[in-house]
């Protein structure tokens, strides 16, 4: 599975996802695309997004803020 920036904006306000990936180089490219996000495509309701990684079940919780 990999993160797509789809699944980033989908995420709303006040709710965290966390997504199982397949390998550490998954985590740290989903790691990327939520910074892509911040920077050029962030909603309107949402301040930031924050996200946790676990490397060793290469997880990521990615969390949205809403202002």
């Amino acid at each position: 599975m990999k993160v797509t920036v789809e699944d980033i904006l989908k995420i709303r306000p006040g709710r965290t996802k966390t997504f199982i990936l397949e390998s550490p180089n998954e985590c740290h490219s989903a790691k990327s695309l939520v910074s892509y996000v911040k920077k050029v495509r962030k909603p309107a309701d949402v301040s930031d997004y924050t996200t946790v990684t676990d490397w060793d079940s290469n997880s990521v919780s990615i969390t949205a803020i809403g202002k």
